[in-house]
């Protein structure tokens, strides 16, 4: 009888650990809502089409932006730049798709 408790007790346990998991996945932190504020030194490619206008960060990353969004600017030119990052670039995978919010030229 006590073994079959102890059973019982076990399953009542694991069950209740399942259904933890599942809601701890469930309260997936949206970091899309994010907006983030750094500085780096902008880089405008000849050739790359995928890749061709980026961003790299004083902290080491690598934001992949929309030419439009940097038309006005010239490669080399230090930044700072409010954004949201979007995910990982299929084609760079260094890279970090971004929406920018803003940007400024550092003097």
């Amino acid at each position: 009888m006590q073994i079959l408790n102890d059973q019982k007790t076990m399953k009542n346990n694991i069950m209740l650990m399942l259904a933890v998991s599942l809601a701890l996945l469930s309260c997936n932190s949206d970091s899309e809502d994010i907006i983030k504020t750094e500085k780096g030194k902008l880089w405008l490619s000849g050739g790359l089409y995928y890749c061709a206008e980026q961003i790299h960060l004083d902290n080491g990353d690598t934001l992949i932006v929309n030419l439009k969004e940097v038309i006005s600017y010239t490669s080399g030119d230090r930044v700072t730049i409010k954004y949201k990052e979007l995910g990982r670039n299929k084609n760079c995978s260094y890279g970090i798709n971004c929406s920018v919010i803003e940007l400024r030229k550092l003097e």
